[in-house]
């Protein structure tokens, strides 16, 4: 009985033991395969890529260096790998006995390290290595690069040294090679999968229309294309609007049908869904056997609905609750986005930012990022004001903080010891850097320490804080200019479309409905709500709306009428066969040149004076498609300027100023004088005023003599 027993005791425990082992075992082996980014199963056998490059070339001088950028990983990718791809060269007296480092991190975490020296055979030298999977997660990362280099073996000699650099440059990248995940028929998912981020342009989705398509339709395409040129991040959005019949049955890509229940394709097979509204459905694409391939739809037989739909995926805080594969919407759905009113305080919340943190001694730095509405410029009185804490054992002879916008200086202001833990600075925008819309405000701290120059390690002790709660302050003045330096405004106004009306001629094809659409795609860029109003028009039935909207005209003599009628509001008229433009005082213009040239004329409208008008027009519909790439391109909209600009059959463009700018009131200069100047006019008026009293007073004083 007692061996009986051992023999059960000691089996129990033999089970228990392999019990333990097997919980250890499952915890062990649970810990070392968690990691943030997931290899999914439900995925697309099409392998991406997609690069994040630096940008420009960056010379790191001293001992001490770094620069970050960042890159994002799209909650729809299951990532095979990332590789970083950095590209640098170091200064010819840094040799192999030298101490030179270069150090790589991602998300504050270092992963690679290497020992870097002068080549004199391979002068841009290459570090590619993959980034380990652990340390990546969802969203924005943040890659850094960091150096550090000696010339000698002084203390003193190599922070001041301007021989001791490094390059690091500008092509320098992040890859992150994925698949994409198949997506299921939620409209939630919009934009996915019909607008993917990659490096391919092929995979840009496609609109399409009925091939009779009306007014309301094309409308609808082109504000919906508008929308997918705002949330795509790439760069240029080259998405397509076809005709019906010019789209591909056998196109494997996803796709966006926009029409009415009566030319509904059949093969759709959509007879149990409700016609009295509109409908947004999604389904698998029957033009090709991979499913997961999607077709979204947006259908009703009005235009007002059909329109009301396209708002409706333009307003995040709806699309996220459709959780459905269909969308009924009637007339009662409040689909419009809140306006947000942006004069006053921008903070740096506002900007992305909660807070700026900087940590190091010497020249620190940090860049926010910020864009006006296209028809608005900073006024008079804007200013930038810092909220800021800053470590007590600094030099304050030497540490100061400068604010730069647009690599602009525009004020300093020295640290002091006993405002550490509580200061606040407050800059002037100056007019010289009010030109531009696009803000990029720079932070530097210059973090000093006594005779810390000499010393061989690097001091992280000093450092510096600026709060989320810090702003610009702007009142925001108007743009009253028609000028292609300021394109989108008139037509972008506040961020929403200001009342356009689009002409266009009566029979389009798919080439040019797509040229079009990349046009109002570069608008959408400026775009962030869905109020505003975009309408398309035929230019037969033209009926007295374009006395109340901001007018685009495209076409030819030939084939838009309205171009006719505006011949003689255009500063390049054309001659009485309409079939070549004719001289003007800025340019002379020989044959066959002016019979092979485009132009882009933006001016007020001469059908309401508070309105504008752009008109773009060739005698050769080829030559006009073709030149619709200037206004479609982020890179060759910079080369318009002026309010007129001719384009040759080689793509080759002159920009023209044909009226002058509209001045400043009186009072809005003197406002933007400075304090002093301010001082010294007023001083001056007070003193005319007391000469003109004391004139009168003399006049009336003499006046009463005499009648004595």
């Amino acid at each position: 009985m007692n061996k009986y027993n051992t023999i059960l005791y000691k089996l129990k425990f033999f089970i228990f033991f392999i019990l333990i082992f097997l919980f250890i075992g499952n915890i062990i082996s649970i810990k070392v395969s968690a990691k943030p980014i997931k290899r999914l199963t439900n995925i697309e056998s099409v392998d991406n890529t997609k690069t994040y490059t630096m940008g420009n070339d960056l010379s790191f001088k001293g001992v001490f260096s770094s620069h970050s950028w960042y890159f994002n990983i799209n909650k729809w990718w299951s990532v095979n790998n990332v590789e970083t791809n950095i590209r640098f060269s170091i200064n010819q007296l840094v040799d192999a006995e030298k101490d030179a480092y270069i150090v790589l991190s991602v998300n504050n975490v270092n992963f690679y390290s290497q020992k870097i020296y002068y080549d004199s055979n391979n002068r841009v030298q290459k570090i590619n290595i993959n980034i380990p999977n652990d340390l990546i997660r969802d969203g924005s990362n943040e890659i850094k690069v960091e150096t550090y280099s000696r010339i000698s073996d002084l203390p003193c000699i190599d922070d001041v040294n301007m021989a001791n650099w490094i390059t690091i440059k500008g092509d320098s990248n992040v890859k992150v090679n994925f698949n994409n995940v198949i997506a299921d028929s939620n409209i939630s998912n919009f934009p996915y999968p019909y607008l993917k981020e990659n490096d391919e342009e092929t995979q840009q989705p496609c609109i399409v229309i009925p091939n009779n398509y009306s007014d309301g339709e094309l409308t609808a395409a082109l504000l919906l294309n508008s929308y997918l040129g705002k949330l795509y991040q790439s760069g240029d959005y080259y998405g397509e609007i076809l005709k019906y019949d010019d789209f591909s049955r056998t196109s494997s890509k996803n796709v966006i049908y926009i029409g009415n229940y009566q030319d509904i394709p059949q093969e759709l097979n959509l007879n149990d869904t409700d016609r009295e509204n509109a409908a947004l459905k999604v389904i698998n694409s029957p033009y090709t056997k991979d499913k997961s391939k999607k077709m979204l739809l947006i259908l009703s037989d009005n235009d007002e609905l059909r329109l009301k739909t396209v708002k409706t995926l333009m307003n995040k805080e709806i699309v996220f609750q459709l959780n459905s594969d269909t969308f009924i919407i009637d007339k009662n759905l409040e689909e419009e986005n809140k306006i947000q009113d942006e004069d006053g305080k921008i903070t740096f919340k506002d900007m992305g930012s909660n807070e700026v943190y900087l940590k190091g001694q010497f020249r620190r730095s940090a860049t926010l990022n910020y864009s006006l509405p296209k028809n608005r410029a900073l006024s008079v009185g804007d200013k930038i004001k810092l909220f800021m804490r800053y470590s007590e054992n600094l030099d304050f002879n030497r540490s100061l903080v400068t604010v730069y916008i647009n690599n602009t200086p525009i004020g300093s202001k020295k640290l002091e010891k006993v405002k550490a833990n509580d200061d606040e600075a407050e800059f002037i925008i100056p007019d010289d850097v009010k030109l531009s819309g696009y803000m990029e405000l720079t932070v530097a701290f210059d973090l000093e320490l006594e005779n810390s120059y000499c010393e061989k390690r690097q001091e992280e002790t000093p450092w510096a804080l600026v709060r989320g709660d810090s702003y610009i302050y702007t009142g925001l003045d108007d743009i009253n200019n028609y000028y292609f330096s300021t394109y989108g405004t008139p037509f972008i106004k506040d961020r929403k479309y200001n009342d356009v009306l689009l002409i266009l001629p009566d029979n389009l094809t798919s080439e040019d409905l797509t040229s079009i659409g990349r046009v109002f795609s570069y608008l959408g860029k400026d775009i962030y709500y869905n109020n505003g109003v975009l309408k398309t028009i035929r230019s037969s039935k033209i009926n007295g709306e374009e006395k109340d909207s901001n007018i685009i005209v495209y076409g030819t003599p030939k084939n838009n009428n309205v171009i006719k009628k505006l011949n003689n509001n255009l500063w390049f008229k054309y001659d009485d066969t309409y079939l070549k433009f004719l001289s003007n005082e800025k340019l002379f213009l020989t044959d066959p040149f002016s019979r092979e040239i485009a132009t882009f004329q933006l001016d007020v409208s001469p059908y309401n004076v508070q309105k504008s008008m752009l008109v773009i027009t060739s005698p050769d519909e080829h030559i006009l498609r073709n030149s619709l790439e200037y206004l479609s391109s982020s890179k060759k909209i910079y080369n318009l300027n002026g309010d007129s600009a001719v384009i040759d059959q080689y793509g080759n463009i002159k920009t023209y100023k044909m009226k002058e700018e509209i001045s400043k009131p009186i009072y809005k200069n003197v406002a933007s004088l400075d304090s002093k100047a301010k001082g010294l006019l007023g001083i001056s008026a007070l003193f005319i005023i007391f000469i003109i009293i004391s004139i009168v007073m003399y006049y009336l004083k003499n006046r009463s003599i005499e009648k004595k």
